[in-house]
């Protein structure tokens, strides 16, 4: 009868196979971002991008009619402009949908532009801070912290409308997202609120979320995300070049 030894992992197996199967999760997230991303681009806008087209050919062909309409039509021009305005808004709706599942601007101009961006766009007024360029990092690790901060900004806006808040992006063996802001403070990771809703997406694989805010102010909210880099990969930001965004 044959004995067979049971394989022992080591540590750096176990380290490895860990942060394989973690890294996969962050892959699968930014598969299903863009897969959902693609089916609205190329399903839903395109129908309302057609049903716009169809609504202005009937308006044009209201326009050319030289006679009058019957009775029973006569509101019908504003009824059909409605109607366009409304696909308007819809369509735009959808394209701001589409450019929040995974916004362009991170594969064209990285993290640090796109937060910069998304704190112009922010209803608080706020600032951005690198200290020194960010590594190359796995496209779902900078997506992460992109949502992360326009969800913190979110809050914000919507607990601190009239504070100041400045946002510092640092990384070392994970990337750190700190949003800070000078509002009453008094924040907590509540069950079943945004916070805690953030902290659930950061554990998904290896990511924590700390919460200071003392009442009277300041809070500070921040993430710590995993690089997920396999052994022999760097985390050293890579030489600066004309048109080659850091952390993209």
């Amino acid at each position: 009868m044959h004995l067979w030894k049971r394989h022992r992992v080591s540590p750096a197996e176990q380290i490895t196979q860990l942060r394989a199967s973690r890294r996969a999760i962050v892959h699968a997230f930014e598969i299903e971002r863009r897969r959902i991303e693609r089916d609205l681009h190329d399903g839903a806008q395109q129908y309302l991008v057609a049903e716009n087209m169809a609504i202005g050919e009937a308006l044009l062909m209201l326009q050319l009619h030289t006679g009058e309409l019957p009775a029973n039509l006569r509101d019908l021009p504003a009824v059909l402009e409605r109607a366009q305005q409304a696909g308007e808004q819809g369509l735009a709706a959808l394209r701001a949908t589409v450019n929040n599942i995974h916004p362009q601007i991170l594969s064209d101009l990285g993290l640090e532009e796109a937060v910069k961006l998304a704190t112009q766009s922010s209803a608080v007024a706020a600032q951005v801070t690198t200290p020194h360029p960010l590594p190359q990092m796995p496209e779902g690790v900078i997506a992460t912290a992109y949502f992360f901060t326009t969800e913190a900004l979110t809050n914000c806006a919507k607990y601190a409308p009239t504070a100041h808040v400045s946002v510092l992006l640092t990384a070392d063996r994970a990337l750190h997202v700190s949003v800070v802001d000078d509002g009453a403070g008094g924040a907590t990771i509540t069950p079943g609120h945004g916070l805690a809703g953030m902290q659930e997406r950061l554990a998904a694989f290896g990511g924590s979320l700390r919460v200071d805010s003392p009442r009277g102010g300041p809070t500070s909210v921040t993430a710590s995300i995993p690089l997920l880099l396999f052994q022999g990969e760097t985390a050293i930001p890579a030489p600066a070049t004309h048109g080659t965004p850091t952390g993209g």
